[in-house]
């Protein structure tokens, strides 16, 4: 027996009002997420310009020492892949579980794995973001001479944050998988 809200109509068309907003945003952001590793291969100063690629206020483009060639624009491209292939399960996790809104299947199993995963793949993505930037802090310095690469590593309030909501979002996986057992 799955739990649904069909039986209270006002609450089914919130929900699903709700869930045609969030499935739209995802489908919006897919392709913003797409663009990231192009755009710092060919065009790195777009994203720069719009605070991608900045760590404690410093761009990482002021650890170069010469204008960055192809190959370092491509090891950017590189090192942006795990947070873009970890956002891009996040928004298929999100789409799947917001169309299980959709039909109303709040308390589905696929609801709640897929809340489940989410909170796992935001977790992941609190860890990759930071060593993403690692690893363009030494993708943009790596053609400075010895003794002038840089390796930064920084974490901001913003990872904490991100941390928080990962773990809060298992627990209320959890917290759902266990209510709907309960109900059954």
């Amino acid at each position: 027996m799955t739990l649904t809200v069909k039986s209270q109509p006002a609450l089914a068309a919130r929900l699903a009002g709700l869930a045609r907003g969030v499935r739209g945003l995802a489908l919006l952001a897919v392709p913003l997420l797409l663009a990231v590793p192009p755009l710092l291969l060919w065009a790195p100063e777009v994203l720069l310009d719009l605070g991608l690629g900045q760590t404690s206020g410093l761009s990482l483009m002021h650890l170069s020492q010469q204008p960055l060639g192809s190959a370092g624009r491509a090891r950017m491209a590189a090192a942006s892949l795990p947070p873009v292939l970890l956002g891009l399960a996040l928004l298929w996790q999100l789409w799947s579980l917001f169309g299980e809104y959709l039909r109303g299947a709040v308390f589905s199993p696929r609801a709640l794995a897929c809340l489940r995963r989410f909170g796992a793949l935001l977790l992941a993505l609190s860890v990759a973001q930071p060593l993403s930037q690692t690893l363009m802090s030494v993708a943009v310095s790596w053609d400075n001479p010895p003794g002038q690469r840089v390796v930064m590593l920084t974490l901001s309030s913003n990872d904490y944050a991100l941390v928080l909501g990962a773990l809060v979002f298992m627990a209320i996986a959890r917290v759902m998988t266990e209510a709907a057992r309960v109900a059954e």
